[in-house]
């Protein structure tokens, strides 16, 4: 049950970023449709205790590549999907871990214990947002090349 909430809260974010970007309404539902998979695929993964990089790496790639598949179809550009879909994969709550890490250290002073901790959240960030990154530019690499792979 809480799955399929937290699938329709994510859904409510992308209708929001749709909005914001004033993309059509007949196109909205799709961001949603878009939403709803990769942030699916992503909660499924971690829940099977895949790493979080990971599964937001599949999550991202999934909306990518339909992403582009409905905007050629719609004759639509494919930032306009793919954008508002994958911003709920965005790692917010490890990124405000981080920050709030390296306020404790400039409030407390410098403690190797805090240090730690915010490192391995910055890191984790880091990494997510790479694999981010990495899932939406694979459809580009395969489908928008000037030149064959081979």
């Amino acid at each position: 049950m809480n799955f399929i909430i937290d699938i329709l809260l994510s859904c409510v974010i992308t209708f929001g970023w749709c909005l914001m970007f004033t993309l059509p309404l007949r196109y909205i539902s799709l961001c949603m449709i878009l939403t709803a998979i990769s942030f699916g695929t992503k909660t499924l993964m971690t829940q099977a205790n895949v790493h979080l990089a990971v599964a937001t790496f599949f999550g991202a790639m999934f909306a990518s590549f339909l992403g582009v598949y409905f905007a050629q179809k719609k004759g639509l550009p494919p930032k306009a999907l793919i954008v508002p879909s994958v911003i709920c994969l965005m790692p917010g709550i490890v990124a405000y871990k981080a920050m709030v890490s390296m306020v404790q250290i400039g409030y407390f002073g410098f403690s190797i214990p805090l240090f730690v901790q915010m490192m391995t959240y910055f890191f984790e960030a880091i990494f997510i947002i790479s694999a981010l990154v990495l899932g939406l530019s694979i459809p580009g690499l395969l489908f928008y090349r000037r030149k064959p792979i081979v």
